[in-house]
C-alpha cells in the first residue's frame, strides 16, 4: 500500500522567514555591484574624453606652430630676427613686403579657440628661435623651438 505524503500547511518553526531576507541581500549586493561597475565605467568614459580633448589642443596648438614657422619662412621672413614684442615698431615693418597683416601672423585657429602667439623671441643665428603659443586666453601654453636648417624644423621644447 502506497502512503500519502504529508503535506505541510506551515514551516517549521526554525526555518521560518528565512528566503526573504536572503534574497533581499544578494539583491541588494547585486544592486551594489553593478552601481559600482557603472561609476568606473563612467569615470573611465570621462577621463578618456579629458585625455582626447587635451590631446586635441596639443594638437592644434603643434598645427598652428607649422602654420607659423611657414609663415615666418615666408612672406614674413623679415620679422625673422625680430622679438614680437617689437613686431608693432614701424621700423622693422619697413623691411618687409608691403601689405602684411600682423594680425594674421598673430592670431589663428577656430574663433571659438583662437590660437595665439604670446612670443617669439629668435635664437641670434637668424635661422630660427622659440614660439610660444596659447590656446585661448585662458587654454594650454606650448612652446616650440623653431630651427630653418635644413633636417631640423619644428619640435616641442615645452
Amino acid at each position: 500500500m502506497v502512503r500519502p505524503f504529508k503535506l505541510r500547511s506551515h514551516p517549521p518553526a526554525d526555518q521560518a522567514g528565512f528566503l526573504l531576507p536572503l534574497s533581499l541581500a544578494a539583491a541588494f549586493v547585486l544592486l551594489l555591484s553593478s552601481l559600482s561597475l557603472s561609476a568606473a565605467a563612467l569615470q573611465a568614459q570621462q577621463l578618456h574624453g579629458a585625455e582626447r580633448t587635451r590631446q586635441q589642443a596639443r594638437d592644434q596648438l603643434a598645427s598652428a606652430a607649422h602654420g607659423l614657422a611657414a609663415k615666418l619662412q615666408g612672406p614674413y621672413r623679415c620679422l625673422l630676427s625680430i622679438p614680437s614684442d617689437q613686431w608693432a615698431t614701424t621700423a622693422h615693418l619697413d623691411a618687409c613686403p608691403s601689405g602684411l597683416d600682423l594680425q594674421q601672423l598673430l592670431g589663428s585657429g577656430e574663433a571659438s579657440k583662437p590660437v595665439l602667439l604670446r612670443q617669439w623671441q629668435p635664437d641670434g643665428t637668424g635661422n630660427g628661435g622659440e614660439l610660444w603659443l596659447q590656446l585661448g586666453e585662458k587654454g594650454i601654453q606650448k612652446r616650440f623651438g623653431l630651427n630653418l636648417v635644413p633636417g631640423q624644423g619644428l619640435r616641442e621644447v615645452g
